[in-house]
């Protein structure tokens, strides 16, 4: 990246963003140890000098980072455990692995697609007529599902399907603002261009997370510090299972067969608000299964409604003048069924009679929500994988005319 590109971006911020970064970038000064130099040092003779010291130093961090991180040579050495390092392996992989030789269709969502999809068993579901990616990123939000798409697929023609794993169709505002996920930017910060800052910014309601989102897209090196960190202090490991990762990883995933637990013998009371757990159940079985059987009862200001129009919006824009099928799925809820939420699904409303969308019937998995085929309160297993997977390989067949 050249310095007018640089130069560029921080005359595009408004002037109040302007101001907040030279006041951040002046914070980091007055962070750093101070030590008492062997001669008196002049101090800038006039204030035009003070703001060009200022404006050079600012150009001179931009220049490194930019080389370090937008460069896409750090993205290859990234934690593989880590939520950029997940995104952007993902996206390797779909870059360099060769033509299967017959249409392709992705399955996006969160841990609950991570965990209970397999793509090699939905490719079989379908005759081996499609070719399958898991595309699940634990964790991950609409929003980051956006960039991986404008990233991964960017002619919009690569899929012949791509199937949303939902967690509820319910507009049902939880009781943390999705909007407001300023994990995001972790997974997206190999992703956001210079370009992007501002507009990523903006999509946080909270002028705080908005602040920090931006000064984390315009500098890098930031939200991966513990990560450069790490990476120093273990660089021949690293190098060595990022290589490894990246030839190998994308065949784990496709032969994971899922998690061993099950929690066969839990019930429910939803008057009472309890559960009653099997013998032996351990803690992040217990906690998750309170969290989606029995959770907190939020405000409903119609936040998720919003949040969905903004980012699943822009999804379906990216392949508004696609071929692309897009499918959406609610995904397995709990362990046990679940009484229904009060809010309506506003926003798959809103798109049902887009074209090349299907929306799958909210009680297509219904029947797997049993304790034998749940991990924990979340995520399927072993038992619930093949039998999702492979459903969700016949349904996206037939929504195609593969079958």
């Amino acid at each position: 990246m050249e310095f007018p590109d640089i130069q560029q971006a921080i005359q595009a911020l408004p002037a109040e963003r302007r101001r907040d970064l030279i006041s951040w970038m002046g914070t980091l000064d007055s962070a750093a140890p101070v030590q008492k130099p062997s001669r008196k040092v002049a101090a800038p003779a006039t204030l035009q000098q003070a703001v060009l010291w200022t404006v050079i130093t600012v150009a001179a961090f931009f220049l490194v980072d930019a080389a370090v991180f937008r460069s896409g040579w750090y993205n290859s050495y990234l934690e593989l455990n880590s939520t950029t390092g997940q995104l952007e392996a993902h996206l390797f992989w779909l870059r360099h692995e060769k033509p299967a030789g017959v249409p392709e269709a992705a399955v996006i969502g969160d841990s609950r697609i991570a965990e209970g999809f397999s793509a090699r068993t939905a490719g079989e579901a379908a005759g081996d007529k499609l070719h399958f990616w898991n595309l699940g990123v634990p964790g991950s939000s609409p929003r980051t599902w956006y960039y991986l798409l404008r990233d991964g697929d960017p002619d919009h023609r690569r899929f012949k399907a791509i199937a949303f794993g939902i967690d509820h169709y319910s507009d049902q505002d939880g009781t943390n603002n999705e909007a407001n996920r300023l994990a995001d930017l972790n997974y997206l910060v190999g992703r956001l261009r210079l370009t992007d800052c501002w507009d990523f910014a903006q999509s946080y309601p909270s002028p705080e997370k908005s602040r920090m989102a931006l000064t984390g897209c315009l500098f890098k090196a930031l939200p991966v510090r513990r990560d450069v960190q790490d990476l120093l202090s273990n660089l021949k490991e690293r190098l060595a299972a990022a290589k490894e990762w990246r030839n190998n990883g994308h065949g784990y995933i496709d032969g994971y067969g899922g998690k061993p637990e099950d929690l066969a013998g839990l019930t429910v009371d939803f008057e009472k608000r309890t559960l009653n757990f099997p013998p032996g159940a351990k803690e992040w079985q217990r906690s998750a299964a309170y969290a989606t059987i029995l959770p907190a009862e939020a405000p409903q200001t119609g936040e998720l409604t919003v949040y969905r129009k903004l980012w699943i919006g822009r999804i379906l824009d990216l392949y508004k003048d696609s071929s692309t099928r897009i499918i959406f799925l609610e995904l397995p809820r709990a362990p046990v069924p679940t009484p229904e939420f009060k809010a309506p699904p506003r926003f798959i409303q809103s798109v049902m009679n887009r074209p090349r969308l299907t929306v799958l019937p909210p009680e297509t998995f219904r029947d797997l929500e049993t304790p034998e085929k749940f991990a924990d309160g979340l995520h399927l297993n072993h038992v619930g994988r093949p039998v999702f997977s492979s459903r969700i390989g016949q349904k996206v067949a037939e929504t195609v005319g593969m079958n």
